[in-house]
């Protein structure tokens, strides 16, 4: 088993598994960016690859998996999927719409989850709908409050910065935030997959609301992750900034690789050549193991910032 913490050759410590567990959504969001995989439904792997997967990350010191989509709940066996990663690593996370979360948020506690992002991009329930081509603002709010009353906290509540968002809009998800001693994230929309498409048309920088946050904020910190900034207002709630076009400091202090639904590690959103492990799942378990260590490993070898200083 490696003692060290892998590392890229520009120095990168790798902490972290991103997985989209599914490419099915029953959102049609605008910007979907689909994790930057090509559109198309894939093919998903089973629980059982799942164990294998969690337990080669905790051999290689990789103790952090967040799960995505498409939309995660989709997946009936979510809930295993969760289990099955959970018995290996420190902390297992979602990222979601939060359409299922009121119903699923109990049985994901028990399973091991930690933490859930909900997606949230407008407080207005027209705008709300236009955005996401489903109404359920009202259902995705209360799967906070059961996400929150099931201590699967932090919460952090994700909303894509669009060209009509407004500090009047920030502050309706503080106050939301604040109900439920949530984090906000403010993320700057990203020019991949119908991002690409809406990207000119849409995309809204963010320094108009970072300097909003640099008035009212009562302290500043920055993350390791991303040297995100974040922001701590009078109220508790924390606001972080999450702009990664053109930002070389973002990509210098990326510490995660991602795996497709069908089982591709890519070193980077941004990039199309990856590594399989299709081959590892069908070996014995230790064996698998062994096979997909040395997947991640020549993964971690292809990484590199896609921003340069």
């Amino acid at each position: 088993m490696l003692t060290r913490v892998l590392k890229d050759r520009f120095g990168r410590p790798l902490k972290n598994l991103r997985i989209s567990v599914t490419s099915r959504c029953n959102f049609s969001c605008i910007y979907c960016h689909n994790e930057g995989l090509p559109k198309g439904e894939l093919s998903e792997l089973s629980v059982s690859s799942y164990d294998i997967i969690g337990e080669a990350c905790r051999r290689l010191g990789i103790l952090s998996a967040k799960l995505t989509g498409g939309e995660p709940l989709i997946r009936k066996d979510i809930v295993d999927i969760v289990r099955a990663l959970a018995q290996h690593l420190d902390e297992v996370s979602i990222t979601t719409n939060g359409y299922y979360l009121s119903e699923l948020a109990p049985k994901l506690a028990n399973a091991g989850l930690k933490r859930v992002c909900v997606s949230l991009p407008s407080m207005d329930p027209e705008r709300y709908a236009s955005i996401t081509g489903v109404r359920a603002l009202d259902r995705v709010v209360k799967g906070i409050e059961v996400a929150y009353e099931c201590n699967l906290n932090p919460l952090t509540i994700n909303v894509v910065v669009l060209k009509w968002f407004t500090i009047g809009d920030l502050e309706k998800l503080i106050d939301l935030a604040s109900r439920y001693e949530a984090r906000v994230r403010l993320i700057e929309l990203e020019p991949l997959g119908l991002g690409a498409e809406v990207f000119a048309k849409l995309h809204k920088p963010l320094e108009e609301l970072v300097a909003y946050l640099e008035r009212v904020a009562s302290a500043k910190y920055v993350r390791d992750l991303h040297a995100r900034p974040v922001y701590v207002l009078s109220n508790g709630v924390e606001v972080e900034i999450v702009a990664w076009f053109g930002n070389p400091r973002f990509c210098r202090f990326c510490d995660r690789v991602r795996l497709s639904p069908n089982g591709i590690l890519y070193p980077c959103i941004a990039r199309r050549v990856g590594v399989s492990i299709e081959e590892c799942l069908s070996l014995s378990r230790e064996r698998a193991i062994e096979c997909v260590i040395r997947k991640i490993i020549e993964v971690n070898e292809l990484r590199e910032p896609f921003y340069k200083y």
